[in-house]
């Protein structure tokens, strides 16, 4: 019996401007050493030299002490542009007027969004698409079924990861236009409409084991959480190949794709269900029913979360995946076990198979450079620098291997209809991820921007 296939994500690349630092690293060193330099000269003596260590040592400090994650000069933009807004009145935003009269854009960050009907070759009728003012880019959404993914055996899921990666190979193909996929696996209240329904349709009326299924379905309604599942195709521009026509014929290849590939496809969302699907993120309570107003009425932003109508939100960013080698099922802790409200979203960026072959080719003569410039001052080569070069080898030997290269980026965001629950769900989460192996950080300063990272938007990934 063969081994089942294990799989390692490897270290985040930090490769910088020089020997691994940052450009803001850089310059604020080279600053701090500059400004020293003109204290010795203008102050001398011992009051010149201490003057001199003291802001090298500051802004040393600066560049390399982590405060949750961050270097305090990465935090300075963050800080600079939440206090801009803070100052301009631009953290909350209210619509006046009643949905959806007379609202062209919804508030706050959602600003640039709009929900557009496309119809197009290879799709059946019209479909939903999500117009990105600020961006320029149109998503398209497919609703995927349950595969019972979890309970299959080791084999099956890697040959379902198999048929995957052959979607994902289609969609990398030289000339093609898309400019993201994303995968949200997201839960949200369920007020067991579903299985009423069901039990309507299929049990006994008036009978006695009908009531008593009524009443534990009335009884054990209020902790329902439903699993949904979408994959998002996001084109850029406004021309036959980006735009919405060119958006038709890529959700059809794509949905193509997933049905070769045994990916249940329940269909492309048309505009009221994706309407729906944006309504459903913000309600506190959400319901089944259309939704032709697909926003919320108000939004407002703070440090460390962003409240939409009734429901709070907190986004953390994937900021490390499993360094050690894990099954392919190492993410259903975060996606089964956790028993929180939350979005979890992977986008995914093609790289024409080209300029991958050559960004690789550049990332291993950029990590010889640095370890041999950290040889030669002296520094020690970490078990992480290695680690990374050694990612860089494996992606270069894959690529030549004639694999497709995609960049990738992952977030979560938890969302609940009590403030006073939030940092105890994020807490659940928290763990539910690390039971994933998996490091999340949270996204402080930015939470407004952020929600929209596990929206259908293919954003979040530079």
């Amino acid at each position: 019996m063969s081994e089942p296939p294990r799989y390692r994500f490897g270290p985040r690349d930090r490769r910088g401007l020089l020997a691994g630092a940052r450009g803001g690293q850089v310059a604020v060193v080279w600053g701090a050493l500059l400004a020293a330099l003109g204290l010795l000269r203008a102050l001398g003596g011992t009051a010149g030299v201490a003057s001199a260590a003291g802001l090298t040592l500051l802004a040393l400090a600066v560049v390399a002490w982590p405060v949750r994650g961050r270097s305090v000069e990465e935090w300075a933009p963050l800080a600079a542009r939440y206090l801009a807004a803070l100052l301009l009145g631009r953290r909350r935003a209210v619509i006046e007027g009643r949905p959806p009269a007379r609202l062209p854009r919804p508030p706050g960050p959602l600003a640039p969004l709009a929900v557009a009907e496309v119809e197009g070759p290879g799709v059946r009728g019209a479909f939903g698409a999500l117009h990105d003012r600020r961006s320029g880019t149109w998503t398209a959404v497919l609703s995927l079924g349950s595969s019972s993914f979890a309970l299959l055996g080791e084999e099956e899921r890697a040959q379902r990861v198999a048929a995957w990666s052959g979607v994902l190979a289609a969609a990398a193909r030289s000339g093609a236009p898309v400019h993201r996929l994303q995968w949200i696996e997201r839960t949200v209240p369920d007020r067991g409409e579903a299985l009423a329904r069901h039990l309507e349709k299929e049990g006994a009326p008036g009978g006695p084991a009908m009531r008593s299924y009524q009443e534990l379905l009335e009884a054990e309604a209020s902790g329902f959480l439903r699993h949904e599942l979408y994959l998002a195709c996001t084109l850029r521009g406004s021309s036959s190949a980006g735009g919405p026509a060119g958006l038709a014929e890529e959700v059809a290849r794509l949905d193509r794709c997933c049905r070769d590939a045994a990916v249940p496809v329940e269909g492309v969302l048309s505009r009221t269900g994706l309407q729906t699907l944006l309504r459903r993120s913000f309600d506190a309570f959400p319901t089944a029913a259309p939704a032709a107003w697909a926003w919320p009425v108000a939004v407002e932003v703070s440090w460390s979360r962003v409240r939409t109508d009734g429901t709070w939100h907190a986004t953390y960013w994937i900021a490390e995946w499993p360094r050690a080698e894990v099954a392919s099922d190492f993410l259903l802790p975060l996606l089964v076990g956790c028993d929180e409200r939350r979005s979890v979203s992977v986008v995914m960026a093609a790289v024409p198979p080209l300029r991958a072959v050559r960004t690789a080719e550049h990332a291993r003569t950029s990590a010889v450079a640095d370890a041999e410039l950290r040889r030669r001052h002296g520094f020690a080569v970490s078990a992480r620098r290695s680690r990374e070069h050694e990612a860089v080898l494996q992606r270069e030997a894959e690529l030549a291997d004639g694999h497709a290269f995609f960049r990738f980026s992952g977030y979560v965001t938890v969302t609940v209809a009590d403030p006073d629950r939030l940092e105890a769900a994020c807490a659940r989460v928290e763990q539910a991820a690390a039971l994933s192996r998996l490091e999340l950080r949270r996204l402080y300063g930015a939470q407004g921007d952020s929600l929209l990272l596990t929206l259908p938007l293919g954003r979040g990934c530079g």
